[in-house]
């Protein structure tokens, strides 16, 4: 659809350069009894009271995505070089007109010594990321458009790692958000529509934050008053399968002040935010029906090969996929259910295993929100 809609709307512009043309033609010829010009202004008055459809944009979500890391050395990078890590659900993030994911490191050819954390040599347990350079056309093939860098690893090769993975990111052809001073927040035009996207992260160096509400409020104005529709992510919450509910206050996780993820979404929504979309925790969690925004508090993993934890909810991939009308009111909405094994990347669950966990985390979580998921995944708001 990306391709598709820009294509239609090209279409109707033409078809109605072409109607107006042919006005201007008839004009020009003989009228015989006004017939021909009363036809042709019956048929302009008819049109000019049909309403005019109402503008949608799709968009696809996920959590976090690491597609294998060179650092220390090439242990840790699949054997394609992730060229097969979306083959099951790059057609649907094709197919839409926003493809938003999360970066989890950094993705350049930079040295060994920019690596900004303590590492010791022969560790096993190295959470250090650096995709190899050359991984950016993964995401290109698999139809992403824009990328969450605000998160706890953005920073894993400090300053040049920044640079260099924002660099490519856009080199390539796509956004990148949420660093201050370097890639704050970003805009992309699709069906005649601004989205803008601005995204923040909890205790992390250097990004839009996501713990200084006044920050978070100054932030989704700004982007709010120069869009037609506004997208929030946000890179928060406690890790693991410990943290797979929203406790609804600030969490805490390895001495870190993880944020309080409901306040700061629903703030966010106040502040003019159209849909709010988090990750974070490495496992999914529950969605929200705020004041008729969408808000899924976390998408867990979703392409992370290696040196993350896939067990049980921490394999759980969900892919997100909702519609938005031009107001920026919920249209419909589906969360498409994948698992991962180590060394692959997500693959189609057909035991729908994501969306019964997200619906049951919903209902614990959330009781009263009005919205069902399905048994298929289908998003309905109430």
């Amino acid at each position: 659809m990306k391709k598709l809609s820009v294509k239609a709307l090209s279409l109707l512009l033409c078809g109605v350069m072409c109607a107006c043309g042919s006005s201007s033609t008839k004009a020009q010829e003989p009228v015989a009894g006004g017939q021909e010009a009363d036809t042709a202004a019956s048929a302009v008055s008819a049109a000019s009271e049909t309403p005019a459809k109402t503008r949608q944009v799709s968009m696809v979500f996920t959590g976090d995505v690491m597609m294998g890391t060179n650092f220390p050395n090439n242990s840790n990078v699949t054997k394609d070089g992730g060229k097969s890590l979306f083959q099951d659900c790059k057609e649907i993030m094709k197919a839409a007109d926003l493809c938003l994911i999360n970066l989890e490191g950094a993705c350049y050819d930079g040295p060994n010594s920019d690596c900004a954390k303590r590492y010791t040599p022969g560790s096993t347990t190295c959470y250090i990321f650096r995709m190899p350079a050359d991984h950016v056309q993964n995401l290109v093939d698999a139809g992403v458009d824009a990328c969450n860098f605000a998160n706890n690893h953005s920073n894993d090769f400090g300053m040049n790692g920044r640079k260099g993975t924002i660099k490519n990111v856009r080199d390539a052809g796509m956004e990148i958000t949420g660093i201050k001073g370097l890639c704050e927040g970003a805009y992309i035009e699709r069906n005649g529509l601004r989205i803008g996207i601005v995204t923040f992260a909890a205790s992390c160096s250097g990004t839009n934050n996501v713990n200084d509400y006044d920050e978070v409020r100054a932030l989704v104005k700004k982007y709010r008053d120069s869009s037609d529709l506004l997208v929030v992510g946000f890179h928060a919450g406690g890790e693991g399968s410990k943290f797979q509910h929203v406790t609804k206050q600030r969490e805490f996780c390895f001495g870190e002040n993880r944020g309080n993820v409901m306040e700061f979404a629903h703030i966010c929504i106040d502040n003019g935010a159209d849909i709010v979309v988090g990750h974070g925790p490495h496992v999914p969690r529950a969605v929200e029906n705020y004041k008729g925004h969408l808000i899924a508090y976390s998408l867990g993993n979703f392409a992370c090969p290696y040196m993350v934890n896939l067990l049980g909810p921490g394999g759980q991939a969900p892919l997100l996929e909702v519609v938005l009308n031009e107001d920026g009111s919920f249209a419909s909405g589906r969360i498409h259910s994948y698992l991962q094994k180590v060394g692959v990347g997500p693959r189609t669950d057909d035991t729908k295993t994501v969306v019964k966990n997200m619906k049951a985390l919903t209902k614990a979580d959330f009781p009263n929100t009005p919205l069902e998921i399905t048994d298929e995944g289908e998003i309905l708001f109430k």
